[in-house]
């Protein structure tokens, strides 16, 4: 996800980030998105600042130990922003996008863009990008085109002695489980993009499930009680049952709330998480990119909204 940011004139040195970085640059995030959800009228992240980064911290560490580009803006104060990005077999995407509200439309975005996301880098380039208006415009020029609006569908999991609806055989792969690797095919196929270091990743962090039908992989979700995603399936008319399943396992995993990061061009999702009484958040994101890539009719991204 990234978001972008009205200051005095004061010297911003930029520099390359480290891991030693990442609560900082987390704090350079918490502040830019919640001043972001106060003026649109969103909920604001919840909790103080280190305890939602301790909540988090696995998945910012991850970001960072597989960042292609890093960068952090600072003063004599401390960090006033940061970027980073991944890149892999031709997919190149900006996760982070952050500037603090106070130094904000003073062009230290942009001096951040131009080093995590340079324009000559990438055959796939993709942002999930907030709804800040300056941030789009810069985006624009740099190419970026909205492919899709991405919603945020939100509410309890619901109640349930088992999965709501289960026709197909699922199979939970452990991580190093060659099945993974049928597991990462699919996906590739279905994103339209290989998430390289990420699906191991996944499989270590959340559950990792693998939908069949007569033997056939055709289905498969990541799900934890912090978050769900990527979830994707062959055939649309499959994603009903392995949300499902989704949403019994994060109940089961003690989850008060779900959240899934669903495209708003795959109508089957956004139908059917709506009929299992979720809401669509007041915090929509963008989804851009260089080229129309995947398929998003019948995909979900990784929530929260770092990353496709």
């Amino acid at each position: 996800m990234a978001g972008m940011a009205q200051a005095e004139p004061q010297v911003i040195t930029i520099r390359g980030g480290t891991l030693d970085d990442n609560q900082a640059a987390y704090g350079v995030l918490y502040r830019a998105v919640n001043d972001l959800a106060r003026r649109i009228g969103a909920d604001p992240i919840p909790g103080e600042v280190a305890t939602s980064y301790a909540t988090g911290e696995h998945l910012f560490r991850h970001l960072a130990d597989t960042a292609a580009e890093f960068w952090v803006a600072e003063n004599a104060e401390g960090m006033v922003g940061y970027a980073r990005s991944i890149e892999h077999e031709g997919f190149f995407e900006l996760t982070e996008l952050f500037v603090v509200p106070e130094h904000q439309s003073a062009g230290i975005g942009r001096r951040l863009l131009e080093r995590a996301f340079p324009e000559d880098r990438g055959e796939i380039r993709v942002i999930v990008a907030t709804t800040d208006v300056r941030a789009l415009g810069t985006y624009a020029r740099a190419g970026m085109t909205a492919r899709t609006v991405i919603a945020s569908l939100i509410g309890p999991p619901p109640a349930a002695d088992g999965p709501i609806s289960r026709p197909l055989e699922v199979e939970r792969i452990a991580p190093g489980n060659s099945a993974l690797v049928e597991l990462a095919a699919l996906d590739r196929r279905i994103a339209g993009f290989d998430h390289g270091p990420t699906i191991p990743w996944l499989a270590e962090t959340r559950e990792a499930l693998l939908f069949r039908r007569d033997g056939d992989a055709i289905g498969y979700a990541f799900v934890a009680k912090s978050g769900v995603g990527p979830i994707g399936a062959q055939d649309p008319d499959a994603l009903p049952p392995i949300l499902d399943e989704v949403l019994w396992r994060t109940m089961a995993l003690g989850a008060e709330t779900v959240s899934f990061e669903v495209p708003m061009s795959n109508g089957v999702a956004l139908r059917h998480l709506l009929g299992r009484g979720l809401t669509i958040d007041s915090f929509l994101t963008l989804l851009l990119s260089n080229r129309e890539f995947g398929q998003m009719d019948r995909y979900v991204a990784f929530s929260p909204p770092i990353f496709m």
